[in-house]
């Protein structure tokens, strides 16, 4: 017998975790993610969301085994900036069987009816888009730290439930080393010698200032696009502690114009090797192992977590500033292979800022969108062509 059960108590957030690892049994790529970190996705006292939002995790069961899973909910303050009442879901999994996925699907659907909904987005993010944005469509490859990963056939999942492609997310990836450092860091001399600009590391003493100039230079940089809403300091503040025990000062940093925040980068080591078999657990069984493939690990992987620069400074030259500081020589060994904070397919402008770094698309995401009411129309964005990537690699 199937049943949906809503998540509740430590009891039922073992039932749905389980429900992933089921759910990947035999796929070598799989790395679960934090289940402490999912968890306070979904805890009001670790969420900002929850200020003007609701949320309701699901588990599907059969004969009490956890065969799927779903999270739905609403951020209020996003949909102030929404033509239509949007809703979410996220944290899907489960077993290759289209009629549990529908179930899965029905469940979230049916919660979000009830706050009105009109469009539901998927699978995506609880908050803010840096972390599990989208479905992973090219390149399933082992996941990196806080990425949506997922099998191929949870694509048809989506599409036979009526959700329609809506936004494309591109992850790009290269060596630093093949970064035109010398270039742009004669272009960053000769900028600083004629300007008023200058770089300021992530130190953990300034952190209240790092906070308030990344905030001010984000919400500049993105406040045109949907999705978005406006980061404050204190939310910037409490992801770098929350980041402090991988983050590497030397690969965060903002550069400013004349004293004014002008852009900033902010990238961290890639921990996904180090919780591979794992199952998302840091418990005193696991931790032994982590620490010592931590203790062993010469180099990394390095992600970005964001990157912006202000639109009244665009063609300033903060980019090869920005550049010129970071990727020093011990960065360059530290980390042999980068991959760029996510953007959508349709910013053009980072973009090509982007392929100034020598860089390519490595994976693809792939955000959804259903409507939920008659009438309401879902016009996808620009999206590239998969298949030319594939002619490519």
């Amino acid at each position: 017998m199937t049943t949906i059960k809503t998540v509740h108590s430590a009891k039922d957030w073992k039932l749905f975790h389980q429900a992933q690892i089921n759910a990947y049994r035999n796929d070598p790529n799989f790395i679960a993610p934090l289940r402490m970190e999912v968890e306070q996705i979904f805890n009001p006292e670790k969420n900002a969301a929850f200020t003007q939002g609701h949320a309701q995790c699901f588990v599907l069961l059969d004969d009490g085994r956890p065969v799927g899973r779903i999270a739905a909910f609403i951020d209020e303050a996003r949909n102030t900036q929404q033509k239509n009442r949007i809703g979410g879901i996220g944290f899907f999994e489960c077993i290759e069987d289209a009629a549990y996925a529908k179930m899965l699907f029905n469940a979230a659907e049916e919660y979000l009816r009830e706050y009105e909904v009109a469009v539901v987005d998927g699978p995506i993010n609880f908050g803010e888009r840096d972390k599990f944005w989208g479905l992973l469509v090219y390149n399933f490859s082992p996941p990196l730290y806080q990425e949506n990963y997922n099998p191929p056939y949870y694509e048809t999942f989506f599409r036979e439930s009526g959700y329609i492609p809506f936004e494309q997310i591109l992850t790009y990836a290269g060596s630093p080393a093949d970064i035109p450092i010398d270039r742009l860091g004669k272009i960053a001399q000769r900028l600083r010698a004629r300007h008023p600009l200058r770089v300021a590391p992530f130190d953990f003493e300034h952190i209240d200032t790092f906070a308030r100039d990344f905030a001010e230079v984000y919400n500049a940089s993105f406040n045109q696009y949907e999705h978005f809403s406006p980061v404050t300091p204190e939310l910037v503040h409490n992801m770098m502690e929350a980041a402090r025990p991988i983050i590497d000062p030397e690969v965060a940093c903002i550069a400013y114009y004349d004293d004014h925040p002008a852009g900033f980068v902010a990238l961290y080591p890639d921990i996904n090797p180090l919780l591979k078999g794992l199952h998302g657990k840091l418990n005193l069984f696991t931790l032994p192992r982590f620490f010592f493939r931590k203790l062993t690990t010469q180099t990394y992987n390095i992600k970005g977590m964001g990157f912006g620069i202000h639109p009244e400074y665009q063609s300033k030259g903060i980019f090869a500033l920005l550049i010129d500081h970071m990727f020093s020589e011990r960065i360059l060994k530290r980390y042999p292979r980068m991959y760029l904070a996510t953007i959508r397919a349709h910013n053009h402008e980072i973009r090509s800022i982007y392929q100034k770094l020598h860089v390519d698309i490595d994976r693809v995401h792939v955000a959804y969108r259903k409507a939920l009411k008659p009438g309401v129309e879902v016009t996808p964005f620009e999206f590239i062509d998969l298949e030319s990537l594939e002619a490519r690699s």
